[in-house]
Order: C-alpha cells, then structure tokens, then sequence
C-alpha cells in the first residue's frame, strides 16, 4: 500500500485557485505509477482515500494550527504568546496577504482546497475503475463526498461565499468565480445525503463511517436553517444503536478510583478503543509509526498551559519563583505551556459559576486551578508553597497565571519526557456529545425547548452536572454548554459565525443578511464575553493590542488566489482591501466548474 500513498500524496496535479507555494506542475510522478494504473481498483483509490484522512489532522496539531486559529478568533480565548506574529490585532494582522504563522489562516485555505482536489481526483475517476460491486464503488465516492463537504463546511463559516470546485484539474485554471455560501451548503447537503447510504457503519480507527456522515449533514443542515433535517440526521448516529454516551469507566486507568469517566474519555489510549462508544471520527496520531505520525504531536501542553515557568512570576521576596529547569517535577506534570491559546474569563470562570459537581470542572484531577501553581524553584524561601499572586505585575499574567482543563490538555509526551510540550495521540474530531448537542439547538430554533433541554441534559449528567429546564435554553446557553463540553475540539469561530447567519437570514436582534460584515451576533457575542478584545485595543501584549472589528466574522481571502485568477472573479470579503472589486456571486454549481 505504501507504493500507492507515495505516489498519490506528491502528484496531484494543483490549481491556481490555492495561495500555498508548491509547484504541483514541477512534479514528475514516480516511476511507472501514473494515474492511468492507480485509479483502476479499490486499492488504487484507497490510497487517495489515507491521504485524505491525514489531511484532517494538521488543524488538531502542532502549537497554533487550524483549532488554535478559531479558538483564538471567539469568545473563549486569545493569544498569550508575545511574538509579532502572534494574532493579537485583527485589523492589523489578519490580512488578504497574510496573517500570522503561528495561527496562518491562509493555510487553512490552502490546506483545505488541496483536500477538495484529491476528493475531486476521485470523484472524476471512479468510473474508470474496476470494483467487485457497486457497493464498493458507491462507498468511495460517499468518503470523497465526506471530505469535500467537511471542508466547505469549514469554508463557507470562515470566509462565506468561495468558489466550489467540481472537477479535477489537470492544468492551471484561472477563471474560478466565486459561489454563494447558500449555494454550496445545497450542494454539499445533496452530496452528503448521498454519501450517507453508502458509508459503511462500521470503519477501522481513523476512516469516515455513516455515524460521521450524519454528524456532518447534520452540521451542514443547521448551517443551511434546515431545523428538521438537522434533528433527523443527528438522531440517525444517536438512536442508530452503534454510539453511546460513555457513562461508566473504561480504559487504561478504569481500575483508579482518583479518576472519572471524563477522564477516561479524553485518555490517549482510550480514543479509539473499540471501549469507547462515543467517539465518532477520531483522527490518529501514533508515536513510531510513521505513516500514522503527525508530526510534532499534539502540542497541546505547549498549547493551552500557561507560561508559568517564566520569569513573571515573582515570590513575596520579589524573586523568580517558578523555573522549567529539564526534569523538574512540577514541568513534567503539568508541561511547558507558552499559552498560544490562552481561554479568557468567560472560559475560565463565567461558564463554571455553577458547577456543582461537575466532572468537567472537578478541581482533583480534571481541572487545573491557579491554587495548584506551586513555586518550583528551589532557590525561593518560598519553594513547594502556592503561588501568591499579588507579588507579580498584573498584566504579566495574561501569559502565565490562568486555570485550564487538565483532563483534555496533558498528553505524556515521549518526545521530550523531562520537558513535556504535549505528545503523541488521537484526538477527537466529532463525538457523539456534539451530537446530542447539534440536536438540542436545530431543537432550539423549532421552538421545541423540552427536547432541547433532554438533549443537553443527556450531556450534562453524564457529566454530573445539574440538569436545566427548558425554560433555560437559549441559544447563548447552548454554546455555554458547547464550551464546558467541548473546549479545544470544537472548531469554535465557525460554529459562532454559523449561528450568526442564521441570525441573520431569520432578522433576530436587527441582524440582516445585508449588514453582516457590519453588524452580526458573532462580533457581539465576542465582545460580551472576551474581555481582552471588549476592551478595545486598551490592552497591549507585545508588540500589538487586542482588538476584533465585525467584519472579521468572514476572514481575508488570500490575495493570491484572488490575484492569479485573472481570467475569473473571486470575491474578496467586505472589510478588506479588494472587496470593491467583487462581482455577484454564482448561484448554481455545475459540472463545468
């Protein structure tokens, strides 16, 4: 099979569409392995197939990436790290020509349409293969469909209307035009519906079943305002007999009382057990296995851990309390954080406020309160007590003193065991969780609040939390729930801007469809509950200050694609430098483009 990866991950023919700087036409395949005898069978297409499925991990790895990048443009975080290209200013930083590398949104663009051209090279060549049934067939195209619509999905709520590619491209095309996000949202939700007869139920680690299939359509469904179909899907995985909440211990530590099933639930080893009956599409990272290494890992201590080792922070005497000298103790617990994604208040406390018994907020082992910052450093009279605070600048504090979810964030790292940055591991792309929690909002929008609350509440006391009643469910107490459940998994930008097109198309609160980019509930939610972007631009961390405008609900689209597109029109969004120069956008997708 290695043959096959080999060949089909470095001679996909690109197109002009994408900003990223390979040169795809300065390729030459390897040896005898040209399209015309990879695409013949079902081996051949699998190959395209394995490449797809690791095109989903870059956004959960390495220090900043896709989910740090949607993290930090929300309400639930922001950027600690004092580096200049560390996205601090939107209006100064997140641009048609660049943003920063640690959080590039541009290479999410890239990224994503190199995936929806090795979908399309399937899509375009299946019918040239030979399969022992067309149920073997059949089940290709709906993976290829799966991972074209994953990423329009992610698309149309980060930059809105694109261009929708439906063909293979052998040669450079430069008369792309953009569609309508409605447009592709119809598209996508045909495709899916499509794909999900044909997604086996039952798939290795790491490959797309019908449970996935649904959890997506269901996501794109609500995207589209389609309530009903949004409830039918999402109860096609719950009710399906095949996912379950995970109510019990199970796992490597099942046997340790100090622990809990939320514990257990985010565990490396326990992801993709065959124990596991909650998580849906998990993609795989395995330390010494190459073809299922990502590299660097998950980073995720570097990531979501405060820089507590800094110099900052300072004991009553003044002097420098805490140190990651390699193999300290305290590092290796709790990891050398540089705090890429560092959660605001509304993270950290707001959404707690209530707790109870909570497992997602158990103070034991779960969840890492400041009073757990003991001084490290031995040089200190103060070695081995709490951190006192108050001896160190408050602003200081932005990077190095906040709390955060222990359970999801320390991941053993084997790389670098006596300075642990987060290692190797699965990690969750959809879990049924979400599910219930998809179901529970198309439920809020039917008015069916009673539903709605049952389905939250299924989450909730899994959890041990105290259920609510109906007369509870807001739109903003869903995504309360979403962040207690869902933190550093959720693609958290898209998923506001999502509700802040419905928002708009219903006419909730004086949003309109016509205002987006000037007025709109994701801009307002970020504001309300963000502290470091409400304040405006008052808060300077680095080299920039803190600062969002509305029309970044939608981001830049890279000035490249649009530049070398000559022959065609691709629209910039309202708001960036370009915009004036858009067209009206294609409300139909054809085989022609």
């Amino acid at each position: 099979m290695n043959k096959w990866i080999k060949y089909i991950s470095i001679s996909i023919v690109g197109i002009s569409l994408s900003a990223c700087g390979d040169n795809f036409l300065d390729i030459k395949p390897l040896s005898i392995y040209t399209p015309e005898n990879v695409y013949v069978d079902k081996e051949g297409f699998d190959g395209v197939l394995i490449n797809l499925r690791k095109g989903l991990r870059a956004d959960f790895y390495g220090q900043g990436g896709g989910l740090g990048a949607e993290l930090i443009a929300s309400d639930i975080a922001i950027s600690a790290n004092k580096q200049q290209d560390a996205i601090h200013n939107f209006d100064t930083q997140v641009l048609p020509t660049g943003t920063g590398a640690t959080y590039d949104f541009h290479e999410i663009w890239d990224r994503g349409f190199k995936q929806v051209r090795n979908a399309n090279v399937i899509l375009a060549r299946i019918d040239g293969g030979h399969f022992d049934s067309e149920k073997i067939k059949n089940a290709i195209i709906a993976e290829a469909y799966f991972h074209r619509a994953y990423w329009y999905y992610r698309f149309v709520n980060l930059f809105g209307d694109v261009p929708f590619l439906n063909n293979e491209y052998t040669e450079p095309k430069f008369n792309f035009y953009t569609h309508s996000r409605k447009a592709i949202l119809h598209k996508i939700t045909e495709d899916m519906k499509f794909a999900v007869q044909w997604l086996p139920q039952t798939v290795v680690s790491g490959a797309v079943s019908q449970g996935a299939g649904y959890h997506l359509l269901a996501k794109i469904q609500l995207a589209d305002s389609d309530f009903e179909g949004a409830v039918q899907s999402a109860s096609a995985v719950i009710e399906g007999g095949l996912y379950a909440l995970m109510t019990s211990r199970f796992g490597v530590d099942a046997s340790d009382p100090l622990y809990n099933t939320i514990w257990d639930l985010h565990q490396k080893e326990n992801k993709s057990s065959s124990l596991n009956k909650e998580g849906i599409l998990v993609v795989q990272d395995r330390f010494g296995f190459p073809d299922a290494e990502a590299a660097n890992g998950t980073r995720s201590m570097r990531k979501f851990v405060p820089a507590w080792w800094n110099t900052y922070i300072k004991d009553p005497n003044g002097k420098r309390g805490m140190i990651d000298t390699r193999g300290n103790e305290f590092l290796i617990k709790v990891g050398r954080g540089v705090g890429y994604v560092r959660p605001c208040s509304y993270h950290n406390y707001e959404i707690w406020k209530n707790a109870g018994n909570d497992l997602r907020h158990n103070n034991t082992v779960n969840w890492f309160s400041t009073d757990k910052f003991i001084y490290n450093n031995p040089a200190s009279k103060y070695f081995g007590q709490p951190v006192d605070i108050q001896y160190t600048n408050p602003i200081d504090t932005i990077h190095c003193w906040y709390p955060f979810p222990y359970y999801k964030v320390y991941v053993e790292d084997e790389e670098l065991p006596d300075s642990p940055e987060g290692g190797h591991s699965d990690w969750y792309v959809f879990r049924l969780a979400e599910t219930y929690l998809i179901r529970a909002e198309a439920y809020f929008w039917l008015n069916q609040k009673d539903k709605a609350s049952k389905d939250i509440n299924a989450v909730r006391s899994r959890a041990n939390a105290t259920p609510i009643s109906s007369n509870e469910v807001t739109i903003k107490y869903i995504l309360d729930e979403r962040a207690r459940e869902l933190f550093a998994e959720e693609f958290r930008k898209s998923e506001i801007t999502r509700i802040a097109f419905i928002m708009a198309e219903k006419g909730v609160n004086g949003y309109s469809l016509q205002d987006f980019s000037k007025k709109n509930f994701w801009y307002d939610h970020v504001m309300e509950k963000n502290e470091f972007y409400k304040a405006d631009g008052k808060i300077l961390w680095g080299p920039n200050v803190y600062k969002i405008s509305p029309f970044h609900v939608l981001w830049p689209i890279p000035a490249n694609a649009i530049d070398s597109n000559t022959g065609g029109v691709i629209n910039q969004n309202i708001g960036y430098v370009g915009c004036e120069k858009n067209g009206v956008p294609l409300e139909t997708i054809d085989n022609n483009q």
